[in-house]
């Protein structure tokens, strides 16, 4: 837990407890500064008014919720990385459950890849755009990460860095990879430009 950060809103005695521990990298109380990249957020919830429960919640990093009471705000709408605790708080268990929602939210974090309009998972194969989903193969995300850069690569390029193969070895491993990925963002998402050939290159932006 050493190189994760800790805030904690509406507990002053919390946040003495876990800063007297120094098991986190820095602990904060009710602080307005940026947040670190790996961090989470405490949230004592009747010191917080429904509106501003809701904008903790906004906020793209891992929460714990903590409440005196067993009735769950309506604003606070659990998902995969905060979780809702009932006073009184056991240490230990609060360890751990930190630990967890850090490294689910880590995994989260850095499977996430921005492609164009879309989202790419690299983690669970799959390439999202609004509220759809296709699944991918392991070889198309590859493709798809290797392009996923401001320039065109050439068949050779991409052979050589995605099937490690010469030009001249096999060039049916990726042309059938090819025509399968289009014509599978083609059917999901109704787009016919997702790769492009101009000037003996492929691109994807």
């Amino acid at each position: 837990m050493q190189n994760s950060s800790l805030y904690i809103y509406g507990s002053k005695a919390f946040y003495r407890l876990i800063y007297d521990l120094n098991i986190f990298k820095k602990v904060y109380f009710e602080s307005t500064t940026k947040y670190d990249i790996d961090s989470v957020l405490v949230v004592f919830v009747k010191s917080f008014s429904s509106s501003l429960l809701g904008t903790f919640y906004r906020l793209n990093l891992p929460i714990i919720f903590i409440s005196n009471s067993k009735k769950k705000s309506d604003i606070i709408n659990i998902n995969n990385f905060s979780v809702f605790l009932n006073t009184p708080i056991d240490l230990q268990n609060f360890i751990e459950i930190s630990k967890i929602l850090i490294s689910k939210f880590n995994y989260f974090r850095f499977s996430q890849i921005p492609v164009k309009n879309y989202l790419l998972n690299s983690n669970d194969r799959f390439i999202q755009k609004d509220n759809k989903k296709l699944k991918l193969t392991e070889i198309e995300i590859k493709l798809i990460i290797f392009m996923n850069v401001s320039k065109g690569f050439s068949k050779e390029e991409i052979l050589g860095n995605i099937w490690k193969q010469k030009l001249e070895l096999d060039t049916h491993a990726f042309e059938t990879c090819l025509h399968r990925l289009r014509k599978k963002i083609k059917d999901k998402f109704d787009d016919d430009s997702f790769i492009n050939f101009k000037n003996d290159k492929y691109y994807l932006l």
